[in-house]
């Protein structure tokens, strides 16, 4: 069910309204909408710490904070006062649909671009770079441990999977990429493995703390949000290496250049002048040298 709230909009993006402001917008089918009604519609989801999520009634996270900046360059580019900002909770399995119907004219969340997903949305240019993991106790079974933890699943045959996962449970999120790595990666056609699906990743985390399952997959970037929240994140651990590459950036309607050309040019800005960098480390802590290299090389000259 919808929930509205209020972003803090201004306070995110004060630094690029000079720069934006000479950068008219051209109207499009949901930009020329969100002129008029002055209100931007965002999807968010609210189960993806640190991208998205929920604390004590307020919404939080790296990508909620880039959505209020493309807001405010909406404004900037638009010469909008102000503009308003719908906030509705969205699933995985109804977040496009949300964006294709018209429900909602940006998501936020960890969005992974796909060229599936590209059939039916558009995508701003890419805002983090992560993969899928595992996680599982610091006491699971060594052979669980040496797999999916130690090291990557690919890195062993398919005898030496079977040994180590017949007859565990493994956890994940319906409508992810973790579940089509699930069920189409080097874990497909295991004997004796069982896949859990689970509402949301708090759930399936909860749910390897308790022994119910042997191991939870989810993007890396998230499993490690969620343990952090945890009163006993020593309990866990998540594997080291990525399985697979998960670009993310915000999603957008498909068709509409000219919102998805604001957005690219705010997001572009931040990149070139470092201010990301300040995101970043508000929401994951201080950026390395990687971190630096990845914006430098994904924003767009002017």
């Amino acid at each position: 069910m919808p929930f509205h709230a209020a972003i803090g909009i201004r306070a995110f993006l004060a630094a690029i309204v000079p720069f934006v402001a000479m950068q008219t917008a051209s109207a499009g089918p949901a930009l020329d909408r969100i002129i008029a009604d002055k209100m931007i519609r965002i999807g968010v989801r609210t189960d993806a710490p640190p991208f998205a999520y929920l604390q004590d009634g307020q919404l939080y996270g790296f990508t909620v904070e880039l959505c209020g900046m493309a807001a405010e360059a909406i404004v900037a580019t638009s010469k909008l006062d102000d503009i308003g900002a719908d906030i509705i909770a969205v699933q995985t399995g109804d977040r496009f649909k949300a964006l294709q119907t018209g429900e909602i004219d940006m998501l936020c969340g960890a969005t992974t671009v796909t060229l599936q997903r590209r059939e039916i949305v558009s995508f701003s240019i890419s805002t983090f770079t992560t993969g899928v993991g595992a996680i599982t106790t610091a006491d699971a079974p060594a052979p669980v441990r040496q797999v999916l933890v130690e090291g990557a699943p690919a890195d062993f045959d398919k005898t030496a999977l079977q040994a180590a996962l017949a007859g565990t449970t493994i956890g994940f999120r319906a409508n992810t990429t973790a579940s089509v790595w699930l069920t189409r990666g080097p874990l497909h056609g295991i004997e004796g493995l069982t896949l859990a699906a689970f509402g949301d990743h708090a759930a399936g985390v909860a749910a390897v703390a308790e022994g119910k399952i042997a191991a939870y997959v989810a993007d890396r970037a998230i499993l490690l949000g969620v343990i952090r929240s945890l009163d006993e994140p020593s309990r866990f651990i998540v594997s080291s290496d990525l399985f697979t590459r998960e670009p993310y950036a915000l999603a957008l309607p498909r068709g509409d250049e000219d919102l998805r050309l604001v957005v690219d040019r705010a997001l572009s800005f931040l990149y070139r002048t470092g201010a990301i960098l300040e995101v970043y480390e508000r929401n994951f802590g201080a950026p390395d040298a990687d971190v630096v290299r990845f914006y430098e090389s994904v924003e767009l000259p002017q």
